[in-house]
């Protein structure tokens, strides 16, 4: 019999559902939904005068008719949402269209459909590892983690301490977020933890404004395995890392326990929630604002600045460079070499290039550097400059026999 009441109920939802989302909206309906939204703003919305201005700007649309031809709630919601972004630069702010989820949150779900939904989001999180897709220590002893997401801790407690754990004897750690859209708070509170000290930190400070109240936000006093404190530890962003993984980067640049690198993010810092309006319509409003606790401010609009700013498909070789530099004391330049050929073997040219050249400046006499610079270009099928380092090369050492023979090879291609 429930089983029944439940295929039933799904049932119900799809037809209502699919009725919704072939509606036309009318001028009615339109003037309704921006009067929602205005109110919505000016009640919840973290800053009251952007939302005074967010509103005036929607009364002022409804006056010239800027919305009157649209017919497609969709094309209305994505419209409303640009025109509400334009005034407040607020990147999670949106207008969703969406009758479905709207129709599913209302309906009362059995408690055995819920235990199975929140099985199947767990089993959709494990199948990705929860984020946390690639691990491995580097050549020179660098650690890399390539995290996706910050999922909930309730289930990725373990794949976080397990990725932890493995990096935890390497001489410094790179985490890449250039592809991380974000997440919840309680993973960057967990992550941050392996990296300050026992006697909790304070990340964060959250402002509402509907509520006036203030919360904050601490680093765990214990956390599974050993704490990395004072391990050099690189954060790769892009124009596409967003939200919780902004919070985690701006958070420990600004307690000087991270150097970023990459390029400016994508912008988005308060925490925000989303409102039914109607049977069809839902508004993502940010209604706590974030305050980090040493620049009394966050990164909402502007993004987070590098503290080395280079491109997206740069910050890897970038950050593992400087780590080096930072770490390895002994053998850096057969370390370099063999990070160089490394990238070679897979491929990265530009990477590899990147290294032997970083190599030749730090060691300009060895002239084993310059010839693995030469084999980069030549494999580049850059003639001019892989003759310039084979010729280098050979300069510095001129009983070098790999050097004749391919500046020779080179000479003679046309």
């Amino acid at each position: 019999m429930k089983k029944q009441i439940i295929a039933l109920v799904i049932v119900f939802v799809s037809i209502t559902s699919l009725t919704a989302q072939n509606k036309e909206i009318t001028k009615k309906e339109k003037r309704e939904i921006i009067q929602l939204v205005s109110e919505n703003l000016l009640e919840t919305y973290i800053d009251i005068d952007i939302a005074k201005e967010m509103t005036s700007a929607l009364k002022s649309n409804i006056k010239t008719n800027k919305y009157k031809s649209i017919t497609n709630p969709d094309e209305f919601s994505k419209l409303v949402t640009e025109d509400l972004q334009k005034v407040s630069k607020d990147l999670h702010l949106k207008l969703n269209f969406e009758p479905k989820r709207i129709a599913q949150k209302k309906r009362v779900m059995p408690e055995e459909m819920k235990i199975k939904r929140e099985k199947m989001m767990a089993m959709r999180m494990a199948e990705i590892n929860y984020g946390f897709t690639e691990v491995k220590v580097l050549n020179g002893n660098i650690g890399y983690l390539n995290l996706r997401m910050f999922a909930d801790i309730k289930y990725a407690k373990d794949a976080a301490t397990a990725a932890m754990s493995f990096l935890s004897n390497t001489n410094a750690i790179i985490i890449d977020l250039r592809t991380n859209g974000g997440g919840v708070p309680n993973m960057m509170q967990l992550l941050s933890s392996y990296f300050t000290d026992a006697k909790p930190v304070l990340l964060s400070n959250f402002y509402e404004r509907k509520t006036n109240s203030k919360t904050q936000l601490f680093t765990f006093e214990t956390v599974d395995g050993k704490r990395m404190t004072n391990k050099p530890l690189y954060i790769l962003t892009s124009e596409k890392t967003f939200s919780a993984a902004e919070a985690f980067t701006y958070t420990l640049k600004h307690l000087d326990k991270a150097v970023v690198v990459g390029e400016i993010t994508k912008g988005g810092a308060n925490r925000t929630k989303r409102i039914n309006l109607n049977n069809d319509f839902s508004i993502s409003v940010p209604y706590i604002k974030s305050i980090h606790p040493v620049t009394k401010s966050n990164w909402e609009g502007v993004g987070i600045q590098p503290t080395i700013k280079t491109s997206k498909k740069d910050a890897f070789v970038i950050a593992y460079i400087d780590a080096i530099n930072k770490t390895e004391t002994r053998n850096k330049s057969k370390v370099l070499n063999k990070i160089g050929y490394t990238f070679l073997q897979e491929k990265s040219i530009d990477e590899a290039i990147i290294v032997f050249q970083e190599n030749t400046k730090l060691f300009p006499e060895y002239a084993n550097s310059w010839d693995s610079l030469g084999e980069a270009y030549f494999m580049k099928h850059d003639k001019e400059n892989a003759l310039k380092s084979y010729t280098r090369a050979l300069d510095l050492d001129p009983t070098s026999k790999s050097a004749k023979e391919m500046i020779q090879k080179l000479e003679n291609l046309q």
